[in-house]
């Protein structure tokens, strides 16, 4: 079988969704020192609805490299499940219990008992509660379904067209339903299993079916796919344009008019975010194939180099990131700048934490057995072995 083709396209768009994720949790952190509806709170939360694209376009990553890698070839259900679930497995466990730990060396109410520790353990486990693994939990699920995933788009696959339009439609509903309807019920109030579902909706795989389908199509078809975004480059940056702006006037429509909570406004299961994160995914890979066809040229050796190694340590930076960014934020409290300095220090703070997580993160991914805890299998330095003369020449 042909080995499959390298997309450094993606490479570009991994490390660029996790510098979004950095953005995102480093601004969310410094709006907390901003007064609600005043000039800067208004700037940091819009910043911040812009950069909530970064979650969907996990997920599209997620779905386009494992239809990528799998549509074309026969495997085996038990060996895909082994050999993936392993990779996101072992690293859901280790930094749920780091976590857990972590958590409770600063928490003066934590219980350091066999009972509370498994109790806390196990349930965030269950339902992915600490900091940012949800997304290691959606993709387990996905996994979990990933062979029936196949065979319903290999059955469906002369209609894909539909099948996309069809799930781009679900989405704006489910997405609708959860802004309008659920975000403003008391789960409590329902039975256990709905309690749950509806408690825990930003982790269930089905909530963001486009992204995986979205992925699915653009990686069974990606020649055409590649091909229009080449084609056609500047509708895809002025349909990114168009979009954020619509995303801006949508938000502060309703903060000002409306008056929503900034939770409400800031919520990244909306509608308008399914259209205005498509056109990030499109414009980032268009930005991703420009690179990819530029990368070897003498200029862009270093960034090639950066951008290869930002993009094999991002699901280590992601990881990672929440420690890094706990220091960030303790030596911030401590300081206490002044409102103007905090504002420049914005995106000090973000490039300071991406950068000491990618450090970290691939040394981590460097080290064998250990480096799965990030997703990576280093493996154990090889001895040379010394050849005795006398023995060799008998």
């Amino acid at each position: 079988m042909a080995k499959r083709e390298h997309l450094y396209e993606v490479d570009l768009l991994r490390a660029s969704i996790i510098l979004g994720v950095l953005c995102v949790h480093n601004m969310s952190f410094l709006n907390l020192f901003t007064k609600p509806m005043a000039l800067d709170n208004l700037v940091y939360e819009g910043l911040l609805a812009s950069f909530h694209f970064t979650r969907e376009a996990f997920m599209f990553i997620t779905g386009l490299v494992l239809f990528f890698t799998y549509y074309r070839r026969e495997f085996k259900t038990t060996n895909f499940w082994i050999k993936r679930l392993k990779l996101i497995f072992i690293p859901y466990v280790a930094w749920t219990i780091i976590y857990i730990l972590f958590s409770g060396t600063y928490e003066p109410a934590f219980r350091w008992t066999v009972g509370n520790l498994a109790h806390t353990i196990g349930k965030s486990l269950l339902y992915g509660q600490q900091f940012y693994l949800y997304y290691l939990l959606v993709s387990i699920q996905l996994y979990i379904l990933f062979p029936w995933f196949v065979r319903f788009m290999r059955k469906t696959e002369k209609w894909h067209v539909w099948v996309l339009v069809g799930s781009f439609l679900i989405e704006l509903g489910l997405m609708w339903f959860n802004h309008v309807y659920l975000n403003n019920l008391d789960p409590a109030r329902y039975p256990l299993w709905l309690h749950l579902l509806i408690e825990y909706r930003d982790r269930n795989v089905f909530i963001y079916e486009f992204w995986f389908v979205f992925g699915a199509v653009a990686a069974v078809h990606y020649d055409k796919f590649r091909a229009f975004i080449q084609k056609h480059p500047w509708t895809v940056f002025w349909t990114f344009i168009a979009m954020a702006a619509i995303l801006w006037i949508h938000f502060y429509f309703q903060r000002l008019v409306f008056h929503d909570t900034e939770v409400a406004v800031d919520d990244v299961l909306q509608p308008i975010m399914v259209p205005y994160s498509a056109a990030v995914v499109l414009v980032l890979l268009n930005v991703g194939l420009s690179w990819a066809k530029n990368r070897t040229r003498k200029g862009m050796k270093r960034v090639s180099a950066f951008i290869q190694i930002a993009a094999r340590a991002s699901f280590g930076v992601f990881l990672v990131h929440p420690l890094v960014l706990h220091f960030v934020e303790v030596a911030i409290y401590k300081w206490h700048p002044a409102p103007a300095l905090r504002e420049w220090m914005t995106p000090v703070n973000i490039i300071v934490v991406y950068l000491v997580s990618i450090v970290l993160a691939t040394l981590i991914g460097n080290v064998p057995l250990l480096g799965y805890i990030v997703g990576q299998k280093a493996d154990w330095p090889r001895v040379a072995m010394k050849t005795n003369p006398s023995s060799s020449s008998s």
